[in-house]
């Protein structure tokens, strides 16, 4: 078996970044608004913290491999901190915290828990999967659209 040529594989790293484009945006369409948008006369604070979740979610869902990866490793660290006795009373202490409920709401917004669940290292997580499968299946999908997705000659 020969290897591929450079060209050949920098063309399909172009053709899957195009669809992973293509993707998200089907996903921004089809998901629920991250944050109503700020009014225009919302201070300069308010404008940043909404462009930061909105750039969050983009980072969530466009790399979602790597963002599970990064999610696993923050947990694990977590888990093994709370191990120390110092840990401990962080932890007992956030338990009770309503800012951790609020944080927990903002992270789900945000990530639309497409982090959840079971996934091979360096795999997208099946909830990215069932997010995108969603999304599509949601559309309507009419024969123009699909006319245009088949080579030519295929019926």
């Amino acid at each position: 078996m020969t290897a591929p040529r450079p060209e050949a594989l920098l063309a399909l790293l172009v053709e899957l970044d195009r669809v992973r484009a293509v993707a998200m945006d089907l996903l921004d369409r089809s998901a629920p608004p991250l944050l109503p948008t700020p009014p225009p006369e919302t201070d300069g604070a308010a404008r940043a913290l909404h462009e930061l979740l909105v750039a969050v979610r983009r980072a969530v869902l466009g790399n979602p491999a790597a963002a599970k990866g990064l999610h696993d490793l923050l947990v694990a660290q977590g888990r093994r901190y709370a191990q120390t006795p110092d840990g401990a009373r962080l932890r007992d202490a956030l338990a009770a915290s309503e800012a951790v409920t609020h944080l927990r709401r903002i992270w789900e917004t945000v990530s639309l828990n497409v982090l959840d669940g079971p996934a091979a290292p360096s795999n997208v997580p099946d909830a990215w999967a069932e997010a995108l499968s969603d999304a599509v299946t949601g559309r309507v999908l009419d024969e123009t659209v699909l006319a245009r997705l088949r080579p030519d000659g295929f019926a």
